[in-house]
């Protein structure tokens, strides 16, 4: 799939007193980035949680290779896709860019989580519907 882009200036509030971007701000950014791939292919979290009886994306497992600095005043760019899908689980990646180096890879398993009809306070996971995965295909 084509990659979604975002690009952040790196504001002075995302850094640590070195002014090189404190590392949470890395997963911050993956969440925006990823809401916006879904949004970018038609389907935005707003209308798709109620229309598909969604409770969520949740995170099980995220991880960042940090091989390069971002600083105050930067601006960088996040390419996202869908690597894999599975039954009811999919892998987003990440690659953050900075003056044309890459700087982070990161990675995030989500599961498909769907409202749990016996628990109102509680989830479940969800096989992924084939015409979610369909708008990914380029």
């Amino acid at each position: 799939m084509t990659p979604s882009r975002l690009e952040i200036v790196v504001d002075f509030a995302d850094c640590d007193p070195a002014r090189i971007v404190f590392y949470p701000r890395y997963f911050d950014w993956f969440d925006r980035a990823t809401e916006r791939m879904f949004r970018e292919r038609g389907l935005p979290w707003p209308e798709m949680y109620p229309q598909y009886k969604m409770a969520g994306v949740p995170l099980v497992d995220a991880s960042a290779k940090l091989m390069g600095p971002a600083r105050f005043g930067d601006a960088i760019t996040f390419e996202t896709w869908v690597g894999e899908w599975r039954n009811k689980v999919f892998i987003v990646e990440h690659r953050v860019h900075n003056k044309g180096r890459i700087i982070v890879e990161g990675q995030e398993v989500r599961v498909w989580g769907l409202r749990d009809p016996h628990d109102p306070e509680g989830m479940r996971a969800g096989v992924i519907p084939p015409e979610i995965i369909a708008r990914f295909k380029d």
